[in-house]
């Protein structure tokens, strides 16, 4: 009899073990499967598809919403973008960078050929920027030739001709001081007065004979020395360059430079500024060669203030850059293109030990109550 009875006992707990493990299992199974409706006729089997399945949709909303309202947040982004261990970490690696450029022995063109997958050439770049520069010469001069030097001129360099007048003036006077009193000055003047004579015929060949034996010469130089010293002059030379700026300022570039070739002269001026822009000029150069001269700037420089700006202009539309994402577009999107059976995978992957725990515990539950239930059947029965 006590045999019989711990049977009964035994096998009620081992039945309502299984049945309570095997229900969790399949509540958990149900959870994804089946992953479609499954239908007999035009009758759908409850519970199918799984719960997820058929609230994937919702899901994804749902989870859109929380990552845009919860989880990826202005605050959030702008406490790991502006922190101060990620901007040193950027700094740090930017001037390790610099440094390994700038004692290379590559050129930058090889360099460059790199990082771009050899579909970039220093040679196309120069050429693109040449044209460039020397379209826009072409293009500003077309606007400009035909007006007058003084109504587009900056009223600067206009002041800035009108106050070199007298300086001018000054410095021809000074210039033609020095060259009368210098020998080469003294000997045009007796080469002048001789060639002077020579042209008068017999009579004046001779008087120029006679004249050789008279320092005329230097009577001429002392006046002419006079002359410049005087204020007149000054004011004579002043007033013909007055004169000539005034007539200069009326005239345009197509006066100025009638057979002027523009193009060709504005290719010339953008093949130089090439050759004088920083790197553009030195890009088949070993940068070990000249990128030192640009380290320094680069790190010190260059660096905190592109930072500082991008971190200005990203704290002022950070909010509308992340609007403009649709974070929560994206991972609804990515949820409903989810396969089903991958992410049943990942999640049980991700919870196998916990899910197994669920099972013991409905093994455990559904044993506890065969247990109940024989002991309820010994005393009634």
């Amino acid at each position: 009899m006590r045999v019989q009875t711990f049977m009964l006992i035994s096998l009620m707990v081992i039945i309502g073990a299984f049945i309570g493990g095997l229900t969790n299992l399949i509540a958990i199974r149900m959870l994804f499967r089946p992953f479609n409706p499954i239908k007999i006729g035009s009758y759908q089997v409850p519970f199918t598809p799984g719960l997820i399945p058929k609230r994937r949709g919702e899901l994804a909303e749902q989870l859109g919403n929380l990552v845009v309202g919860h989880l990826i947040t202005v605050e959030g982004v702008k406490s790991k973008l502006f922190d101060n261990m990620l901007i040193q970490e950027i700094r740090t690696w930017f001037k390790k960078k610099v440094h390994e450029l700038s004692t290379s022995s590559s050129t930058l063109e090889e360099w460059w050929k790199g990082q771009s997958g050899g579909e970039w050439s220093a040679t196309k770049t120069k050429g693109r920027f040449t044209t460039s520069v020397a379209k826009t010469l072409v293009k500003t001069a077309d606007e400009y030739r035909g007006e007058p030097l003084q109504n587009w001129l900056p009223e600067s360099i206009i002041h800035k001709g009108e106050t070199l007048i007298p300086e001018t003036a000054d410095l021809l006077l000074e210039k033609g001081k020095v060259y009368v009193r210098s020998h080469e000055g003294k000997a045009k003047i007796e080469e002048m007065v001789s060639r002077y004579f020579s042209t008068k015929g017999s009579f004046g060949g001779m008087v120029g004979r006679v004249v050789t034996n008279i320092p005329i010469s230097g009577r001429i130089q002392y006046e002419l020395l006079r002359l410049l010293d005087d204020h007149k002059s000054q004011e004579f030379i002043e007033s013909q360059l007055r004169r000539e700026f005034e007539e200069l300022k009326e005239k345009n570039l197509d006066e100025l430079f009638p057979n002027a070739d523009w193009e060709g002269r504005a290719n010339q001026i953008a093949e130089e500024i090439a050759k004088k822009v920083p790197v553009l000029g030195e890009w088949d150069k070993p940068m070990s060669e000249w990128a030192y001269r640009y380290e320094a700037q680069l790190v010190d420089s260059l660096m905190p203030a592109v930072l500082e700006t991008l971190s200005s202009i990203i704290e002022r539309n950070l909010q509308r850059m992340l609007m403009n994402l649709k974070l929560d577009e994206i991972v609804e999107d990515q949820v409903n293109s989810f396969p089903l059976p991958k992410l049943e995978q990942v999640i049980l992957s991700i919870a196998k030990k916990e899910l197994k725990m669920i099972a013991l515990l409905g093994a455990l539950i559904g044993a506890s109550v065969g247990l109940v239930q024989g002991l309820i059947a010994l005393m009634f029965f």
